[in-house]
């Protein structure tokens, strides 16, 4: 039961993934997404704090900063909105409240289905958002290995800078993470020569849920999801930021 004593359908895996299949894939995993309203953080804390599973704090909290890249057509947004089941979007992401001087990884996200996966490259030198966006691309470019600037070539236009609060949670043995996001603040990139980070776009009102497990725990996972009394929710924060600043 919620708060308010409305009863919620409970999210399942629509499907598992074969145990063989899961083992030969061990970089894949499962991310099941639940979404709340804001004003019941407090309860999304009651029910990862008091679920049967024991999760326990794995982090301190922070803030987390993600810069997204994309094609001048907007193919992942696109992708996205159109529910393909292989997909993948490029973001530079580091954490803290500073624009100048950070040292962000570069991620690609790759979905297929429930399961997704990412690889990841720190770039070894730092950035400031203060500059121009031709010159902080160039830096970029200029600053990874070939692999990664052949892909980087293919996302060449920054579209949507977002910020949010995050929570990490574990179950004892390590297998079973939740994250809790919220306060959500994003800023459109696409019509700038330099980075916006005046200019919000309205808010997201909403606390996310995140649950993840290696493909090998889909069982498991599937009993844990259905212990929080709220059902999955697809949700990109990508996704939501940019269909904002699109209207």
């Amino acid at each position: 039961m919620t708060g308010n004593g409305e009863k919620c359908r409970m999210p399942v895996i629509d499907s598992l993934m074969p145990d063989r299949q899961a083992e030969a894939e061990p970089d894949l995993r499962y991310e099941i997404k639940m979404v709340c309203p804001r004003h019941r953080l407090q309860q999304a804390r009651f029910w990862v704090r008091l679920h049967p599973a024991g999760f326990m704090v794995a982090h301190p909290p922070r803030q987390v900063n993600s810069l997204y890249l994309d094609t001048p057509h907007l193919r992942s947004l696109n992708d996205n909105l159109e529910g393909l089941s292989a997909r993948r979007k490029f973001r530079l992401r580091w954490y803290g409240v500073s624009v100048e001087d950070i040292c962000p990884s570069i991620e690609i996200k790759e979905k297929y289905n429930l399961l997704g996966r990412k690889k990841q490259t720190l770039l070894p030198c730092k950035l400031d958002l203060m500059l121009p966006w031709s010159e902080i691309l160039k830096t970029i470019h200029a600053a990874v290995s070939p692999a990664w600037r052949a892909l980087l070539q293919t996302v060449n236009q920054p579209t949507l800078l977002n910020r949010y609060q995050r929570e990490y949670y574990i179950t004892p043995d390590g297998v079973i993470r939740v994250t809790l996001d919220y306060d959500q603040v994003a800023y459109d990139q696409r019509l700038t020569s330099r980075p916006n980070l005046r200019v919000q776009l309205p808010p997201a009102d909403a606390v996310v849920i995140e649950i993840k497990a290696a493909a090998t725990q889909a069982r498991r996972l599937e009993e844990i999801t259905a212990g929080f009394p709220s059902s999955r929710s697809r949700n990109s924060k990508y996704a939501q930021g940019l269909l904002a600043a699109l209207g």
